[in-house]
């Protein structure tokens, strides 16, 4: 396996042809009188389980303290306080079916929910700008004019690929072979966590595998 130490700084031509310029975003949401900013994902899903709790709590039924994870220790959501209110049935399992694919939603579906659902600011009861599309990575120009577009690597893995012809000439041209990188990254997140993940600046290893296929 070849070792590769690769620039943090990526041009916009390498992470545009990655998908990274158009798609490497999250959905955001504001309150429409004091613009807070919240993850929409992250707040329907705060809203969602704490209405479900309510509704729990309305029909009397009582869950054993569940001790939480790492990975819930980290993800540090914005707490929504419950209040004991029975749900239907029906609305119930529309809750849990919308919580079980929160990932796979676009930002127009989370503004229908949020719309639909009467979601609003946790804080202030204010209601919610559409959610809008901002990406994570941190932009930067370089060269003498200041003309030239590029970002801080959201990842490592792009640095493998454009040195994989020095990569290949440094095995001799012989595939198949491999390439390790351990390196700084940087996203722009719009809640960074405390914790190893969801943080702007964090150090990540990726493995590149090139065969003959």
């Amino acid at each position: 396996m070849l070792e590769v130490d690769t620039t943090i700084l990526t041009t916009h031509e390498v992470l545009k042809t990655s998908g990274h310029v158009d798609k490497f975003a999250d959905w955001m949401v504001k309150d429409t009188k004091n613009g807070e900013i919240y993850r929409a994902d992250h707040l329907v899903e705060a809203v969602l389980e704490a209405r479900l709790k309510g509704d729990k709590d309305a029909r009397g039924i009582v869950e054993e303290p569940k001790e939480e994870d790492e990975a819930d220790k980290k993800k540090k959501k914005k707490k929504v306080k419950s209040v004991a209110v029975k749900l239907e049935d029906s609305v119930v399992a529309e809750y849990e079916s919308m919580l079980a694919q929160i990932d796979n939603y676009t930002g127009p579906q989370l503004g229908e929910i949020i719309k639909n659902h009467k979601i609003v600011s946790p804080s202030t009861g204010n209601d919610l700008t559409e959610p809008a599309e901002f990406n994570l990575m941190f932009g930067s120009n370089i060269g003498p004019t200041g003309h030239i577009k590029a970002y801080l690597r959201p990842e490592t893995a792009q640095g493998h690929f454009v040195n994989f012809a020095k990569l290949l000439d440094f095995n001799n041209g012989r595939l198949p072979f491999a390439s390790a990188q351990i390196g700084k990254s940087f996203r722009n997140e719009i809640a960074p966590r405390q914790g190893l993940l969801r943080v702007r600046e964090f150090t990540m290893l990726e493995v590149g595998k090139c065969q003959v296929v």
